[in-house]
Parts: C-alpha cells; structure tokens; sequence
C-alpha cells in the first residue's frame, strides 16, 4: 500500500511535536513533494514516537523528581538527535545551499540547551 503525502501530513499532526517544527517539516513536504523527503521525515517521527513512549515508560517508573528530570533531560537530548539526524539526512538529498542552511537552523533554533 502505498504511503501518500496526505499520509505524511496526518503523522506530522499525530506527533506532537514543537508548532515551530511541526511548520517546518509541513512547509517541507508542501516544498519537496519528494518520496526520499517523505520518507526521511516518517523514520524521523518514527523515532520521535519511540523517544516519547520511551519517556513517558521511564517518566511514570521515576521515584524522585530529580529522576523525572533526568528522564526529561535525556529525551530532550534524543530529540536533539533525531533532530540532527533528520538535518543530514535532508541535506545529504539535497544540493540547494539556501534549503541546507534552513535546515541547519532548525537545529540551532528548536532545540538549543
């Protein structure tokens, strides 16, 4: 079966994410109607899914607060590198330097500690 664009906007919307990156990666698919982009950002929110359910697994098992911090801290990190990730595997497909430097902000602006 296969996955249509209106497929990848549902899945962005389900994830929860960050509004700003959340128009981010709307703005991208609108862009780049591409399978290889559509693809990156499924593996991406993938991964987003599996942090947040890996979180809240570890969040409810947490004793103390400083052990919810923790757990805070760590899946703020995981979505840094999903982040990352994300970014090189755009940049890697693509040869335009202004959508590049773009995707270099996201990291910069969204998720900065």
């Amino acid at each position: 079966m296969k996955q249509t664009s209106q497929d990848v906007y549902q899945l962005i919307y389900e994830s929860n994410l960050d509004s700003k990156l959340e128009q981010i990666l709307i703005g991208l698919v609108k862009d780049n109607p591409s399978p290889k982009i559509e693809s990156i950002i499924q593996k991406f929110l993938l991964y987003v899914q599996h942090s947040t359910e890996n979180f809240w697994t570890t969040y409810y098992g947490a004793k103390t607060y400083e052990e919810k911090l923790d757990c805070y801290y760590q899946y703020s990190k995981n979505q840094c590198l999903a982040t990352e990730v994300l970014v090189r595997d755009l940049g890697s497909l693509s040869s335009d330097d202004e959508i590049k430097e773009n995707l270099d902000a996201l990291v910069k602006e969204s998720f900065t500690f």
